[in-house]
């Protein structure tokens, strides 16, 4: 490396550091562990439910802004700038980067715990669980919580840091996108620094929170299939080949690493929608519920886009909605520099659209078929998948639910691999940003050297394993819950400066801003 691409001590050793400090604290005490990030986010659900709630609320206006106003027409890279990928590409590559293995297993879990009101989310409504009402509820309440409101997280971000790295051509860094609130001190060195560790600590976390949750869906895989009891060692296992599948895709490059995994992983959640939606159970019924649960939701929005427990209560609203909203918290902010990279070339409008639109379609469709059938069938008999998950927890269900449609034995592990490439994709794009991050005199789309990939993706491993093996709690997850979900918490304040960052660079600029822009 050599000088002006020289490792930035100041981002990389406090956020690494923080990470491996936290796997040590969990395996020698893990109950302090999960205690103290548990204490975070207990506070903040009691103190900032409201903040984040508007939070959501500005950045869906701010989308809905962007997309339809003429601000949209403006260019990535200024006028004369190309795309780089094919349109299907470019949105295999968005789509699989921003989401993990969870969406898989979630779309059975979520619309299930919401139907029997598993840990009572629906006594905050009154809903009786399992009734009409509670049937929508569980598909609309899931659109809400994985649709347009959190992919506006994904929306915002990445059109923000995409505008003012290749349109401002401001420094790759997060704190460049603070610079249209302040100037050129939001890329004073020491603030730099100092914005960019706390995003990449918040991403690396995000990413042991997803990893955690990839070892759970194996280990309960195992457990509930194949009667195998996963011991650490295994579990260890686990970890090592997902750590050395997802090195291998980021350590290969952008365009030979994700852009693989992305159309291999899109492929396979078109087949594995196509497999439940022709032999899952009666279509009519799902596509039917699913269109009814969407006027549900619509129904609802207001008072779910800003109930802070009052209406909802606690089990919904502090377990499902502000847990979800931190979590993309954590997410956003650098998974925003990849969506950014992807979208050279490409109108704010198209990046909207591709980036906050598509998506939210995909998860609208992904839950109505896996959610709709699964409720079909706790409906009518076919299996109890919630009695599965509170005998055997969240993970358990999606296993139930794959063992009863037809060639069980094939799609079983072909839903491992799904899931595994699933997370490679998503963990594959984050390490390769926060490895940027800790770079200087790295523009965007630049990669890092191998060691700095391969550093951060062997402590990610470990830390999820630990969290994992030693601090897992009563939930399975509990270590790495609570610890994504803080590190969110506190990152909200950044959420919040670059929304109004990004309100004033494409609403309100100064002249100087004009005068940098090189799409005028």
């Amino acid at each position: 490396m050599n000088s002006k691409t020289s490792l930035r001590k100041g981002v990389f050793f406090p956020a690494f550091l923080r990470v491996l400090g936290a796997g040590v604290v969990g395996l020698v005490n893990n109950k302090f562990l999960i205690d103290r990030f548990q204490a975070v986010f207990n506070w903040s659900y009691v103190n900032l439910s409201w903040m984040y709630q508007f939070i959501m609320a500005a950045l869906f206006v701010l989308c809905c802004l962007l997309l339809f106003s003429r601000k949209g027409d403006i260019r990535i890279g200024g006028k004369d700038a190309k795309p780089k990928y094919s349109f299907w590409t470019w949105f295999a590559m968005s789509l699989t980067g921003g989401i993990g293995a969870s969406i898989v297993s979630s779309g059975v879990s979520q619309p299930i715990t919401f139907l029997e009101s598993v840990w009572g989310e629906l006594e905050g409504y009154g809903i009786e669980p399992g009734s009409s009402e509670a049937v929508l509820f569980a598909l609309g309440r899931t659109f809400h919580e994985w649709a347009f409101f959190p992919y506006a997280f994904y929306g915002v971000c990445g059109v923000l840091i995409a505008y003012v790295c290749y349109n401002q051509r401001k420094p790759l860094t997060i704190s460049s996108t603070l610079s249209p609130l302040f100037g050129e001190k939001a890329n004073r060195p020491g603030i730099a620094a100092v914005v960019d560790m706390a995003a990449v600590l918040a991403l690396a976390l995000a990413i042991v929170g997803t990893l955690g949750t990839f070892i759970g869906l194996v280990s309960s895989c195992l457990k509930q299939v194949y009667g195998i009891t996963v011991s650490v060692p295994m579990m260890f296992a686990i970890m090592a080949v997902t750590t050395v599948v997802y090195l291998l895709s980021t350590l290969s490059g952008v365009d030979r690493g994700i852009k693989f995994f992305a159309r291999l992983n899109f492929r396979f959640y078109m087949v594995l929608l196509l497999v439940v939606a022709l032999l899952g159970g009666s279509l009519a019924w799902i596509l039917n519920t699913g269109t009814s649960s969407l006027g549900y939701w619509l129904q609802n929005l207001p008072l779910w886009t800003f109930d802070t427990g009052t209406a909802g209560g606690e089990n919904l609203i502090k377990w499902w909605t502000i847990y979800n909203w931190t979590f993309w918290m954590a997410f956003a902010p650098v998974t925003g520099v990849f969506l950014a990279q992807l979208s050279y070339g490409h109108t704010i409008r198209e990046v909207l659209i591709v980036n906050w639109i598509m998506p939210s379609i995909f998860a609208m469709v992904w839950f109505s078929i896996f959610g709709g059938c699964a409720i079909d069938w706790q409906l009518s008999g076919v299996v109890d998948l919630a009695a599965v998950m509170q005998e055997n927890g969240t993970y358990a269900a999606i296993w139930s639910f794959i063992r009863q449609l037809p060639l069980s034995a094939v799609l079983v592990p072909v839903t491992l691999f799904v899931m595994l490439i699933s997370f490679s994709t998503s963990a594959d794009n984050s390490v390769t940003v926060i490895s940027a991050l800790c770079m200087r005199g790295r523009k965007i789309g630049d990669e890092a050297p191998a060691p700095v990939k391969i550093a951060w993706g062997v402590a990610i491993g470990l830390l999820s394993f630990l969290l994992m093996a030693y601090a897992s709690g009563g939930k399975g997850n509990d270590g790495v819950r609570y610890m994504v979900v803080s590190i969110g918490s506190v990152f909200s304040i950044l959420i919040i400066l670059q929304i109004a960052a990004a309100a004033k660079v494409f609403f309100f600029p100064s002249r100087s801003e004009d005068k940098t822009d090189v799409s005028q």
